[in-house]
């Protein structure tokens, strides 16, 4: 099996890559599975994509923002820069270099313009999927999700504040959702869905919408264009 995983800004647009679907991804122990998605692309690409995104919060009241970014992957690293509502700058980098831990920084607006990225019920991790290299605890029965047999792994925060259980396309590998859950408790107390996952010509996937949502609130995200290409490629 072949699957590579490229990590992105969630509320961007995730991009993933994989080899042609494998029954044996569904039979590979849990750990060579995540070690699998894990691996970054091997060939350097940039993008650019646009998208709405919808919040509606405790009280009812709504949010709206338009979303531009332009992004580049490289084997170890991924840069990129969000606009929001054009006038909220976000330089965002992660590095994932051989042998090391996923390491990430994101820099904020020096004059943050109201409502910045944060006030539509996003968490650092939705940033970055760094949530994905949590420590793994176990994996659970297997679930289904829009008609896909999907895989479900129990993942622990590094520093013991909770767990997340993230449900892959068992075939693919492609992460159809996750659930998040406070330090023994048995309920989620925010859950992550992707919608309309298309293969890109050159492998990727891209997801034409997003759905986060906790106790009285929701977070649509709807994304209009796309664009990826390998670098030096106008």
């Amino acid at each position: 099996m072949k699957m590579i995983f490229a990590l992105m800004l969630t509320i961007m647009l995730p991009a993933i890559c994989f080899g042609q679907a494998d029954e044996k991804a569904a039979v590979l122990p849990p750990e060579v599975f995540l070690q699998e998605l894990r691996r970054p692309l091997r060939q350097d690409v940039w993008g650019e994509i646009t998208g709405r995104i919808q919040h509606v919060n405790a009280e009812g009241k709504s949010l709206e923002g338009e979303l531009r970014v332009r992004i580049t992957f490289t084997s170890t690293s991924m840069h990129a820069q969000l606009v929001l509502n054009n006038q909220n700058v976000y330089a965002f980098e992660q590095q994932h270099k051989p042998q090391e831990k996923v390491t990430s920084a994101l820099s904020m607006p020096e004059k943050e313009v109201a409502p910045g990225l944060f006030s539509f019920g996003l968490e650092p991790e939705d940033l970055t999927f760094s949530f994905l290299y949590w420590d793994f605890l176990e994996e659970l029965p297997a679930q289904k999700s829009r008609m896909r047999d999907c895989r479900v792994m129990k993942l622990a925060h590094p520093h013991g504040t909770g767990t997340v259980e993230v449900w892959f396309d068992a075939a693919m590998g492609f992460p159809m959702a996750a659930f998040w859950y406070h330090q023994n408790q048995e309920k989620p107390w925010r859950a992550l869905e992707m919608k309309g996952a298309k293969r890109h010509e050159n492998g990727l996937w891209f997801v034409k919408e997003m759905r986060l949502e906790g106790e009285n609130w929701k977070t649509r995200v709807l994304f209009d264009f796309a664009s990826l290409k390998e670098v030096g490629n106008k």
